[in-house]
């Protein structure tokens, strides 16, 4: 009941304003790049009043995988593949994506990393990129829940470590989900003699590699070349970056990309409010990840209330913009992925084995400075 009541205090304020304006932009590489034009209009005729082919209902992917150790692929198109997956206990194999880049989203839990080169730990709220080429395998703890990315597309851009701001850490708790629990002994057991299996971006359905490896002479036995320690390995603590409450000014300001390839862009935005205009992308398409807080996701498909663990999909075109709920939480986190391809949603948005919610603890190791000043000047 109380929830109701701060979302309605949400719509009460995005109703109120008569006249909003919109920003449209472009791609990096479009002959026109940058913004494309501003626009003043009518703001209830940017909400609920469009019709399409290409709208896909607000959904709940992680209520989709039904059985342990399931991946799902729930966004597609020539270059990438967007799915959740559940890692429970060790997985059965090692993979090698010969052909294509993987980027890891830690959800939910915690999963083990083990790759040629070396062993990391996925915590709520890192993404991790691993290679193309590069053997890995994981083990999933606490009810690991993760996004996943292929992109056919080298990732040839990486935001630097030091552009962190602030040093934050998540515990994210599932309430309502199944209760999938490794068996035990599981783990040393996964050692001496071990199975990889090689993918390709065109694999069919029939088509199949795997490999018998030594764990020994492949876990951490590799280098950026001869002589050259280190690692291609990425692993990025994806909130901790911001220069500012994100959407008060320029699409961009407080923000930055963590990840990018020719056609795809991953950003991460921390909103208060309600966004200072509408935006209508001309050559790109929007999946927008809800982490933590509630918000209000506004746009001329609908106004749809989203909750930690919910998606929704904004395609070409499509203005659209958002309201944290209440108008003054400061919980909001999220991560989108931007593509120019056009995606394609291959489930059945509607088909969700479980319903459940997300519990999001933080704990502050250091405060950003400009979040200091911003309290110290009330």
């Amino acid at each position: 009941m109380f929830k109701r009541i701060e979302t309605k205090a949400a719509e009460e304020k995005v109703y109120k304003q008569k006249q909003i304006g919109e920003f449209m932009t472009t791609w990096k590489d479009f002959p026109r790049p940058g913004l494309a034009a501003w626009a003043e209009r009518k703001k209830a005729g940017l909400m609920g009043t469009a019709k399409s082919t290409h709208y896909t209902p607000r959904f709940r992917p992680f209520d989709m995988l039904s059985i342990p150790n399931q991946s799902l692929v729930i966004l597609e198109n020539e270059n990438h593949r967007i799915g959740v997956e559940n890692v429970v206990g060790v997985q059965e194999s090692f993979h090698r994506y010969v052909d294509c880049d993987m980027i890891y989203f830690q959800f939910c839990g915690n999963t083990t990393v083990e790759t040629e080169f070396g062993v990391y730990e996925m915590a709520p709220g890192e993404v991790m990129l691993v290679p193309g080429g590069i053997s890995h395998r994981s083990i999933g703890r606490d009810d690991s829940l993760r996004y996943f990315c292929l992109s056919h597309e080298a990732v040839d851009y990486l935001m630097g470590e030091d552009q962190y701001t602030s040093h934050t850490s998540f515990e994210v708790k599932r309430i309502g989900g199944p209760d999938w629990t490794a068996p035990q002994g599981i783990e040393s057991a996964s050692k001496g003699q071990v199975i990889e299996k090689m993918h390709f971006w065109d694999d069919g359905a029939d088509d199949s590699t795997v490999v018998e490896r030594d764990y020994d002479s492949l876990v951490g036995v590799a280098a950026l070349g001869r002589g050259r320690p280190g690692s291609a390995i990425r692993k990025l603590r994806a909130f901790d970056h911001f220069t500012a409450i994100v959407g008060k000014g320029r699409e961009d300001s407080g923000t930055q990309p963590l990840m990018e390839s020719a056609s795809m862009r991953i950003r991460t935005y921390n909103m208060q409010d309600e966004q200072f205009a509408f935006h209508r992308a001309l050559r790109s398409e929007e999946v927008r990840i809800q982490f933590r807080g509630d918000a209000l996701d506004m746009s001329e498909f609908e106004n749809v209330e989203v909750s930690p663990g919910e998606i929704t999909i904004i395609p070409l075109g499509i203005a659209h913009s958002v309201i944290s709920i209440p108008p003054e939480d400061e919980n909001f986190l999220r991560l989108n992925f931007y593509s120019k391809l056009r995606w394609r949603v291959p489930i059945n948005p509607t088909e969700h084995a479980f319903d459940s919610k997300f519990e999001v603890t933080t704990t502050v190791h250091k405060q950003a400075e400009w979040r200091k000043k911003m309290a110290a000047a009330g």
